[in-house]
Order: structure tokens, then C-alpha cells, then sequence
């Protein structure tokens, strides 16, 4: 039974010893509100909703899913059933109390079991918010609704299939076309006249990212569509082009840009994907590959860099929109990664592809200024999600550490790990009220681009390390390939690598110390 992963080998005895009496003494203390059915249980087993039932007393298990880092799938098998034998054949009878505080529900009717005895001091419960020392206050009450409101919204559409799309590789188009209708994906910048939620502030792209961290969905890369590749519709295209390309947008078509290529990476001035006028003069041809394309096989369309000029290197860099069924574009490879396994990352081919001109991006030529004015914005989208997946990477493990029973006492009784969390806390806090200064900028339009680089930079940076670190007090059990503390190590590592990787950030933010980059030569 591997809701056992984080137990220690402690005697086993009855989890109801301390509080056993006998049948008819514990049916009069047990009120009617707090006796069920084996088939009231029973209607308790989605992750959403868990009930398990061992010795005839009931808990809810719902937060011990996300929150410790047992099979999700394990556990469900157990759902709504009686595994009184699994649970104590490895368990002891203060487990559930320390991981799963004030999870008792009642107990089975007639069976003459009584509630568990109260511990005498209640095991610290921690999330993502209780870990920083100071409240954050750029959001307002309206933001928190709209958090409220994504949360459930997650929990209900995406959590529970979501270990299914991190085996597929992918997320299923109906959930972008469901969060687009709720306000969750791309709709929530949308303007009203076109169909939107006409949402200009910000702050409210910053909670999807956050949310979507926060209820283990971080591979979800919604952030791609809403703050990477959404504004070159919006923001660069003509009015013809948006009443063209925006009903589709509003339906939650799945959408990524392709930039990168097998031999350019960070380095966008050096384009290989060719566009050449067509001979008639009605469109544009293009060929290439584009590699370590995120959404690549879901997109319904995909903002494409290619030269159009490559005279003029960067300036000679045009921007098109490649829809899916054009003739000579295809997904050729869907790549297994280490991290990030719900996100589809791909290599794309275009041969001969014909591109009406209604899919120029702006004017011709412009596209690489264009991809720098929106850089930003992506760049601080990736530091909300590293600083959020840094709180929760935290929440995590002080949570475990307090009820892991270690050396006479509890891990978190060592002074070494409370000095390690403690440490880890503080950088944290600094990281938060650094980002979320961000966030505030952003949305009054005065976040510079150098700004943003650092943010991106320092928050990744330190998300990784935050995992690594709290990845180690799991012990195996942080291991495992399905633990959440291993998964949170696992996707944080590609944060310092796209979105330019973090050695370019630290190139932009040396320019503010009126550095120029040197560069080396090579011949390779």
C-alpha cells in the first residue's frame, strides 16, 4: 500500500487503542451526524474527494494526493474502500494524525468504533501563502475571486486527469477550449468587443501561472499561449487580421510560436527557416525546421521566425502565422523530456509551405523586434511559475519534516534542517516581494527589460535549488518519479534554459552596468 511512502518502521499497533470501548458505549458517543454507510463511503473515491476506511473509522485523504509524495494512481485504488490491512500491515497508529491532520470524517455505522483521541498538539499545516513572513499585496479582492475561481476551475477539469496527460505527453485540446470559455486561457486578454474577458491588468495572467504551480500542474503550459504568443495577435497584427484570427483564439484554439532551431537556440539573429515571396505575389513560401517547440503537435496555429531577408540578418527576420493542414507542415517529433511531461515539446518541418499574407505577422521585417518587445513579458511569466513552484517546493517539506518521525522525534526536531529551512525561507521571501514588484510594474506598463531578465534569472535559479534542497529531507521517498517534490525538481531545471537561457539574462543585466558582451569566435 504505498500510501505508506513516507512512514518510518514504528511498531505497528491498533490505530484505535487509545480511544477502543466498547460497542455500545461508543454508538452512544458517536453522534448519527458522524456514522456512515460502507455505501455512503464508497461515493468518495476521486482525487478530489478521497475517503479510505481503516478499523471502521473514516478519512479523508483528499490533501494527502497532492500534498506527499505517494502513487496518486496507488492510492486511489484504495478509495472509498476499508484497507485496514494494507494501512497497518506498514503503518503505526499516529501516521494519519501527522500526515493527515484532521482527517477523521466519522465512522461505519453499527460498528461499534469510536473517533480517534485527539493529538495533544496539533501537527503545522503550511501552503504556499503561510510560508512567506510578509503578506503580499498586489493583488486585490477581485483578483482573489478570480484565484478562487481557477482553482476550482483546476481541481475539477485538469487535476484529476492530469497524471493521464503526463503520460500522453499532452494536454487534451478540450481543457484550452474549456479554460478559454471560463477565462483561463488566452480569453482572459482578450478584449470584450472581440469576445473576451478584456482583462489589461496582469496580475490575473500572474495567478493562472501561480495556480496552476500551486495544484501540481506546473507542465501545464497555459502561460505559453497567454503571455508568449497571444500578444503578436493583439498587439502587431492589423484589424482585418484580428477579426480573422481572434473568433479562433476565443474558442481556445491551442497556439505556440517557433523560434528556436536544431542549430539556433538563445541566439535568434541567426535564422535558418527561409520565407521567399511567392511568384504570383499573393503569399510567402517557407522551409525549415523549428525545434523545441512547446505545444508543437497540439497547436491549431503556430507564429513562425524566418528570414525573409538574410542580408540584413535580424532586420531581415518576418513573422508568420502557419496553421495546422497547411500542405508541407508537420510535427515530426514529439521529444520524451526529463521534465515537464504534460507539456508537448517538438520538432517541426515546413516544406514548401504556402502562407497567404493575411498570416504576416505586422510588417515584413520587423518580426525580431517584435519578438524582443514581448520577451519581457515571457520572462516574467517563467519567474512567477519558478517563485511559486519555489513556496510550494517549500510548503511541501516543512509539512513532511514535522510529522517524519526521525531519531526519538520528528525531522523537523533537527537543528540542521530547521537552519536549511529556515535559510531556504528567506531567500524565498526575497524572490516573492522581487517578483511581485514585477507583477506591479507590469501591469502599470513600467517593467523594463532588464528587469525582467534579473527576475527571470534570480527565480529560476533559485526554484531549482529550492527543489534540490528540499528534495534531499524527503530522502528516496522525494525520489520517486511520482513524488511532487521530485517532479517540482524535474520541471524547474528547463525554466533556466528557456525563455533565453539564464546566462543570456545575465548578459542583458550586465548592459545596465554600461558593459558590452564579448564574443568569442569560432571556427567549429
Amino acid at each position: 500500500f504505498i500510501l505508506a511512502a513516507h512512514a518510518s518502521k514504528h511498531t505497528v499497533r491498533d490505530i484505535m487503542a487509545q480511544t477502543a470501548s466498547s460497542s455500545m458505549s461508543s454508538l452512544q458517543t458517536t453522534p448519527p451526524s458522524l456514522q456512515f454507510t460502507h455505501e455512503q463511503v464508497s461515493r468518495h473515491k476521486t482525487s478530489e474527494d478521497c475517503w479510505i476506511i481503516i478499523k471502521d473509522c473514516i478519512y479523508d485523504v483528499t490533501r494527502f494526493l497532492s500534498e506527499h509524495p505517494a502513487g496518486r494512481g496507488i492510492i486511489m485504488v484504495h478509495a472509498g474502500k476499508d484497507c485496514t490491512e494494507e494501512f497497518l500491515s506498514v503503518h503505526s497508529e499516529d501516521y494519519l494524525p501527522a500526515f493527515v491532520p484532521n482527517a477523521f470524517v466519522g465512522v461505519i455505522a453499527g460498528s461499534g468504533a469510536s473517533p480517534p483521541a485527539s493529538r495533544s498538539a496539533a501537527v503545522p499545516q503550511f501552503d504556499s501563502s503561510k510560508v512567506l513572513s510578509l503578506k503580499r499585496d498586489i493583488y486585490g479582492p477581485e483578483h482573489e475571486q478570480y484565484r478562487a475561481r481557477c482553482r476550482a476551475f483546476l481541481k475539477k477539469h485538469v487535476v484529476p486527469q492530469f497524471s493521464k496527460f503526463e503520460t500522453r505527453g499532452m494536454v487534451d485540446p478540450s481543457v484550452y477550449a474549456k479554460m478559454a470559455e471560463e477565462g483561463f486561457y488566452l480569453t482572459l486578454n482578450i478584449p470584450k468587443t472581440y469576445g473576451g474577458f478584456g482583462f489589461e491588468d496582469w496580475r490575473y495572467n500572474a495567478i493562472v501561472c501561480e495556480e496552476l504551480e500551486d495544484n501540481d500542474c506546473g507542465s501545464f503550459f497555459a502561460n505559453l499561449g497567454n503571455d508568449m504568443v497571444l500578444a503578436y495577435f493583439l498587439d502587431d497584427m492589423t484589424e482585418e487580421q484580428r477579426l480573422h484570427f481572434v473568433p479562433k483564439l476565443v474558442r481556445g484554439a491551442p497556439i505556440a510560436v517557433a523560434m528556436s532551431e536544431p542549430e539556433v537556440g538563445s541566439d535568434l539573429a541567426k535564422l535558418s527557416c527561409t520565407a521567399v515571396r511567392s511568384a504570383d505575389g499573393t503569399g510567402w513560401t517557407l522551409n525549415g525546421r523549428k525545434m523545441w517547440i512547446s505545444a508543437g503537435s497540439v497547436c491549431e496555429m503556430v507564429v513562425v521566425a524566418a528570414l525573409t531577408d538574410p542580408s540584413k540578418g535580424a532586420k531581415g527576420i518576418s513573422l508568420f502565422v502557419v496553421e495546422r493542414g497547411m500542405e508541407g507542415f508537420e510535427t515530426v517529433k514529439r521529444f520524451s523530456k526529463l521534465g515537464k511531461h504534460a507539456s508537448d515539446t517538438c520538432l517541426l518541418t515546413l516544406k514548401n509551405v504556402r502562407v497567404p499574407d493575411i498570416n504576416v505577422v505586422g510588417e515584413i521585417g520587423k518580426g525580431f523586434i517584435y519578438m524582443m518587445q514581448h520577451l519581457s513579458k515571457e520572462r516574467l511569466s517563467i519567474a512567477v511559475g519558478a517563485a511559486a513552484a519555489a513556496r510550494r517546493a517549500l510548503a511541501l517539506t516543512v509539512n513532511y519534516v514535522h510529522g517524519r518521525a526521525a531519531f526519538g522525534g520528528n525531522l523537523g526536531n533537527l537543528q540542521s534542517v530547521q537552519m536549511r529551512l529556515a535559510q531556504l525561507r528567506i531567500e524565498i521571501q526575497a524572490c516573492t516581494a522581487f517578483v511581485d514588484r514585477c507583477i506591479s510594474d507590469i501591469a502599470k506598463n513600467q517593467l523594463s527589460a532588464e528587469t525582467a531578465s534579473m527576475a527571470k534569472y534570480h527565480a529560476t535559479e533559485l526554484s531549482y535549488k529550492v527543489a534540490d534542497s528540499c528534495l534531499q529531507l524527503f530522502g528516496g521517498y522525494g525520489y520517486l518519479k511520482n513524488s511532487p517534490i521530485a517532479k517540482i525538481l524535474a520541471d524547474q531545471r528547463v525554466v533556466r534554459i528557456y525563455g533565453g537561457s539564464n546566462e543570456v539574462q545575465l548578459e542583458i543585466a550586465s548592459k545596465g552596468l554600461a558593459f558590452k558582451p564579448q564574443r568569442m569566435s569560432s571556427k567549429l
